[in-house]
């Protein structure tokens, strides 16, 4: 059974000799173009169905035959070439200086999930800076072990757990062990999130969409009930992470935008129900380079994201530490204390969402 089809990376079928000679055939001097390690990070179907591409679609039929003709035993990867490594700096912004920590959330609990890179990470330390306990958890142990020994450096006690959020048991055990150590929880943070690879919503499976809920709004659901009875009787605060892409329909990301939708609906329901035990629920939406975007770029394709990113008000990109974080402070903190069942675009402005 092939291992290759058109909704391959490109990238992937490039690295198998047999896959690039199928594309060499129906795409005559495509090893050859300069701009072709743009896409590696992409599929060839989502490479054909991008505007102004002019990629013949209609072969794509026949190459996609071709490809998964090929034995998976024939296959014998080439080494890829290794891309550079991506910084900020590669896409043009540096770390704004921001005011000191004022401990606005001394001695709070504070739960975070998908806290082992990106915005998670970003997010932990400046809870840690601002002297939040915290219970942090993710699938790579190693990443998050870095996230804890970066918090902990902060001066503040930090519980780091591998946790499949999209597993109710997992969640348990987690929220269990984080009241084991602390005794209680003030603030909850759905974070961890399952993004699909690009593509029209007729080529997405529902196993994406399966993906998507359960480690998004079933998550959300299961973590804002198992807290609950920690966080009722006092001043406590969730925060929800959702997106602009479900506000304006963005295409190609239909199991992910279907979650985030769902994932503010139930938060404005909870927001409700809750706020007379004391608790506030809110939604952030960010837009902000993280390195785990970085990493799924090849380094020629991170200016054009760069110039995607910058297309808002601000007129530059976003950086999960100083632009998304203190948001998420405000919303943790008692200066809050009056903000529930709100979503703030927290994006720089951008134009679609800066009308919603």
């Amino acid at each position: 059974m092939s291992k290759y089809s058109i909704k391959s990376k490109l990238g992937d079928l490039m690295r198998s000799p047999k896959a690039a000679a199928v594309l060499e055939k129906h795409l005559p001097g495509i090893s050859k173009d300069p701009q072709l390690k743009k896409g590696f990070k992409m599929s060839l179907k989502f490479i054909a169905n991008m505007p102004g591409s002019g990629f013949p679609k209609e072969k794509l039929p026949d190459i996609d035959a071709d490809l998964q003709a090929i034995e998976e035993d024939d296959v014998e990867l080439l080494p890829m070439e290794e891309d550079a490594e991506l910084t900020p700096s590669t896409l043009g912004y540096t770390l704004e200086e921001l005011p000191k920590a004022t401990k606005r959330l001394e001695g709070k609990v504070v739960i975070l999930t998908g806290a082992s890179a990106g915005l998670g990470k970003q997010m932990s330390i400046r809870l840690a800076q601002e002297g939040a306990k915290l219970a942090i958890c993710a699938r790579s142990v190693d990443k998050l072990k870095i996230t804890a020994e970066l918090c902990e450096a902060e001066g503040v006690e930090v519980l780091a757990e591998k946790c499949d959020v999209s597993k109710y048991d997992d969640l348990k055990k987690f929220v269990d062990k984080t009241v084991k150590k602390f005794g209680t929880i003030d603030v909850l943070v759905n974070n961890a999130n399952y993004e699909a690879d690009r593509q029209l919503f007729l080529d997405q499976d529902v196993d994406e969409l399966d993906k998507a809920l359960h480690t998004g709004v079933y998550a959300h659901w299961h973590l804002m009930k198992l807290c609950y009875p920690y966080l009722k009787g006092k001043s406590s605060s969730i925060i929800n992470f959702t997106s602009g892409t479900y506000q304006v329909g963005l295409e190609m990301y239909a199991s992910y935008a279907a979650d985030k939708g769902a994932i503010r609906a139930l938060t404005m329901v909870v927001a409700r129900e809750w706020g007379a035990d004391g608790i506030r629920v809110n939604t952030i939406s960010p837009v902000a380079i993280t390195d785990t975007i970085l990493h799924k770029l090849s380094p020629e394709y991170s200016e054009w994201v760069k110039g995607m990113m910058k297309d808002n008000a601000m007129q530059r990109v976003g950086d999960p530490y100083s632009d998304i974080a203190p948001v998420l402070v405000f919303l943790a903190s008692e200066e809050s204390r009056w903000v529930t069942g709100q979503n703030i675009n927290v994006d720089g402005g951008q134009r679609e969402t800066i009308h919603v």
